[in-house]
């Protein structure tokens, strides 16, 4: 490839935007998967569910039933437990780049009988960001939700609590499933840098020119 081909193309993908590769290992919880059962429980400081902890003051839930479905796959996490609030999971920790966007999805789920749910997520020690799913209709009511994050270090961990928010969350049944991690646009150059790119490809182009006389 010309030199000068490589450097626009080095540009070129310092400033684009990212492929969308999900990053986070076992984001609709499946593994391990509990076939032939209806719920376990996993204590907090757990790490039977591949690639998470269990968090929190209490229990957290696997759950797989047909009659409270999954919104991906066969198996989803009820923040709640048995009964409760502030129990959750923490994802393993990945690598992140500075300055880089990320982009955070997963599905909050609420369950008939119980109401509307709330969750608090975090990004390493963070402050909390809450997302409530208003329960709306059926058996289980899921709804994907979605929050950008500019990267301030080289890993992340992630984590999701279910709490308390007066009507708009309860302490019976707050599902999750189907987390994605990616990033979404890499880290822009600072002016400086710029300067220097600009400065290599003059460099390039006159070496090109001399070639040529």
């Amino acid at each position: 490839m010309h030199p000068k081909h490589a450097l626009l193309g080095a540009i070129l993908a310092i400033t684009g935007t990212a492929h969308a590769d999900n990053l986070l290992v076992n984001g609709s919880f499946e593994s391990p998967s509990i076939a032939g059962y209806n719920y376990i429980f996993y204590p907090s400081g757990s790490n039977a569910i591949t690639g998470w902890t269990a968090t929190g003051a209490g229990e957290t839930q696997n759950t797989r039933t047909e009659f409270l479905p999954a919104a991906d796959g066969f198996q989803w996490v009820d923040l709640t437990g048995n009964i409760g609030y502030d129990k959750g999971l923490i994802s393993d920790a990945v690598a992140t780049e500075i300055g880089s966007t990320y982009r955070l999805s997963f599905f909050l789920g609420d369950y008939a009988p119980f109401g509307s749910s709330t969750v608090s997520v975090k990004f390493n020690n963070g402050p909390a960001t809450l997302f409530t799913n208003v329960y709306q209709s059926g058996t289980m009511d899921w709804e994907q939700k979605s929050f950008d994050w500019i990267a301030d270090a080289t890993s992340v961990r992630i984590s999701f609590t279910g709490v308390a928010n007066g009507a708009l969350s309860n302490n019976l049944g707050i599902g999750l499933d189907g987390v994605g991690f990616e990033k979404v646009m890499v880290a822009v150059p600072e002016p400086e840098t710029y300067a220097l790119m600009l400065a290599g490809l003059g460099l390039v182009g006159a070496m090109a020119r001399r070639r040529r006389a």
